[in-house]
């Protein structure tokens, strides 16, 4: 009968919440993204392991051939 009541118990107890995710913020354009491989190049110079543009950004600068100057100039025109 105690097995039943722990395990009846057990069932109501608040599980442990997910760890929340960190965050990184792009340098270009000041939003926020998951701190993971699938937003930011791996960069081993750099504290958290990350590079300091989001992916889409930094393949947006390469292909086009822009200076990060520009592209900020053109986030902020964005964001306005």
């Amino acid at each position: 009968m105690d097995n039943i009541f722990e395990s009846i118990k057990l069932m109501f107890k608040p599980k442990n919440q997910m760890a929340k995710t960190k965050m990184k913020t792009c340098s270009v354009s000041g939003k926020q993204f998951a701190a993971t491989t699938e937003n930011f190049y791996v960069n081993s110079n750099s504290a958290d392991g990350l590079h300091p543009y989001h992916k889409q950004i930094d393949n947006f600068r390469r292909a086009n051939g822009v200076s990060i100057k520009n592209i900020k100039t053109f986030v902020n025109l964005l964001n306005n």
